[in-house]
């Protein structure tokens, strides 16, 4: 897999370099303060919040199929908190299988104990360069999590 400034971010036509660049900048900006705009008390809170129906927390692993919202993202609430940060595994769903041009895959972006929110990413080939940018709204991602032990 690569990582953030790897030689696979600066190879020409690779649309997984978009992804980690757009990532590095989140991370960046994310570690500014605020110096104007609204505060952070006032930012909504996200409405596209899947909730799975309750299980026991020993019932082993859980999984849900979440839709991506309009900035391709979508988070998911465990059904019970898991004592620590679980093993997450996402996998999205080509909405337009036969377009060999067009391709989608899910990052992580967070995970705790008690939710994880993923971001579905629409690849495409361009010469010379690869693009990514953010999938849109409904696409579908199974996701699968599991208590790690020790």
């Amino acid at each position: 897999m690569a990582m953030r400034g790897s030689p696979t971010r600066h190879m020409v036509g690779n649309p997984l370099g978009g992804v980690l660049r757009n990532l590095n900048d989140r991370a960046r900006i994310a570690g500014r303060t605020r110096t104007t705009g609204r505060s952070p008390e006032e930012d909504p809170l996200p409405t596209d919040v899947t909730v799975a129906p309750p299980a026991p927390a020993a019932a082993g692993p859980v999984a849900a199929v979440l839709v991506s919202g309009e900035d391709g993202r979508a988070r998911w609430v465990f059904p019970a908190e898991y004592e620590g940060v679980p093993a997450v595994s996402a996998v999205a769903v080509d909405p337009a299988p036969d377009d060999d041009d067009r391709t989608v895959l899910v990052a992580l972006e967070e995970v705790t104990t008690w939710c994880v929110t993923v971001r579905v990413w629409r690849t495409r080939a361009r010469r010379g360069a690869g693009v990514a940018e953010p999938a849109g709204p409904g696409v579908r991602v199974h996701v699968m999590a599991a208590a790690v032990a020790g």
